[in-house]
């Protein structure tokens, strides 16, 4: 009888243990959901003087005080000073769990913020250590490398490629850097273009790791990047004669880009006496300077976009893309329904062999954060199937039905997998 009230104890001590873990852990995440970050921490760390062996707990200890000093208002004492402690939470979340991938994610995250405060002093070599941080500390697997390479490799020399954030961008800019690769491109994550220290960066480069842009600007106007009061209005972008060629345009052709708003007030307002009052509308400091880039480069240099990032940061422009497979090139005409929509032979360059060695390692190197992105290789095969089948290529598509098999249904994410199957 001794024995078996000794088993109950122990079953209901350890029951409870847990029972109060996961309480703890679901607390912290409800906490941090409605912005309570400062509470969301301090249940976390008591969760983890109670479960020293939770590599979730220091993840989300990680996550959350990343976040509160990058991603919520500016908070004293929360900036790049404090990540030697986000380090060591993510550090300990991956030597228990030496398979996390969102872990290695943040932590890579964590030193890309590092990464961008070396930009800001124009300190190549700071640059260069936390992007080679990330590397070691596994934030860029094989199937990641890869990924980045066939982005870059899918643009045209001397290109500029606007990447959505963290999943895209820092790869390309890790294999700048550390391999030497496709030096020629300025890469420029796409919603960092409002901050007004990134956009003179942008306009002066750094040598060894950032190449320059042309951007018609002066510092003070840089400087002095702002909500700009706006509607709708087309602007003209300048075209060279080598794009007009290529389109088969005509000497007066002008290409045209409808900018809208994009910010929006309750302010009642019209800007002369005779017009009816209306809300008022702003252009972004982003978009103005989307605008800014394009307007001053695309003449001289091809402009690609991710096709991972978010279509609300292109403006409109994507109207005019010509899609490539995992990014998008921009030309000078609406592409829709025309032979420019879909770029088939930089698609069919991408889905070869030889550019997806590593592309099965994603099962055991999984980043569930990012590793979706990877869908757009799956995407790329959908629209390269509906040319084929279009044009009643039919050898073509049997080929690419193989090629499917044998490439991509590895068995890591069932809803990729099927998605050509249903097209």
């Amino acid at each position: 009888m001794k024995q078996i009230l000794l088993i109950l104890f122990i079953s209901f001590s350890v029951s409870s243990v847990i029972s109060q873990e996961i309480s703890l852990k679901e607390k912290a995440l409800d906490e941090f959901k409605k912005e309570h970050y400062e509470n969301a921490i301090k249940i976390l760390e008591q969760a983890v003087i109670d479960t020293p062996d939770d590599a979730e707990i220091y993840y989300y200890l990680g996550f959350f005080n990343h976040y509160k000093a990058y991603d919520s208002r500016p908070l004293k004492g929360y900036d790049v000073s404090y990540s030697e402690r986000i380090f060591e939470y993510f550090d300990k979340a991956i030597e228990i769990n030496p398979n996390y991938g969102n872990a290695k994610y943040f932590y890579g995250a964590e030193c890309s913020a590092n990464a961008i405060l070396a930009m800001q002093n124009n300190d190549i070599e700071k640059l260069k250590h936390y992007y080679l941080l990330a590397f070691k500390k596994g934030a860029y697997p094989n199937w990641l490398l890869e990924y980045g390479k066939n982005m870059l490799n899918s643009c045209d020399k001397d290109a500029i490629l606007f990447t959505g954030g963290n999943a895209d961008y820092d790869v390309c800019l890790y294999l700048q850097l550390y391999q030497n690769y496709r030096t020629d491109i300025t890469i420029i994550p796409i919603g960092f273009i409002d901050r007004p220290w990134y956009v003179k960066f942008l306009k002066q480069g750094l040598e060894g790791g950032v190449k320059k842009i042309i951007l018609n600007l002066s510092d003070n106007q840089i400087y002095d990047i702002h909500p700009f009061k706006w509607k709708e209005t087309n602007i003209n972008i300048p075209l060279s004669s080598e794009i007009k060629e290529k389109y088969q345009l005509n000497a007066n052709y002008q290409m045209q880009w409808t900018i809208e708003s994009d910010l929006f007030s309750n302010r009642d307002h019209s800007k002369i006496e005779s017009e009816k009052a209306s809300k008022r509308t702003y252009l972004s400091p982003q978009r103005a300077i989307l605008l800014q880039i394009v307007e001053s480069n695309y003449h001289k240099r091809p402009i690609y976009f991710s096709n991972v990032a978010n279509p609300i940061f292109y403006g409109g422009l994507n109207k005019y893309f010509s899609n490539c497979g995992l990014v998008s090139e921009l030309t000078p005409i609406i592409t829709e329904n025309t032979e420019f929509e879909i770029d088939v032979v930089k698609i069919e360059n991408l889905l070869q062999k030889s550019n997806l060695k590593y592309f099965s390692t994603i099962k055991d190197n999984d980043i569930p954060r990012i590793s979706s992105i990877v869908f757009t290789y799956y995407v790329s095969v959908i629209y390269l199937a509906k040319v084929y089948s279009i044009k009643g290529n039919k050898s073509k598509l049997k080929r690419l039905d193989k090629f499917y098999i044998d490439e991509f249904l590895i068995d890591f994410n069932e809803k990729f997998e099927k998605s050509y199957k249903m097209n």
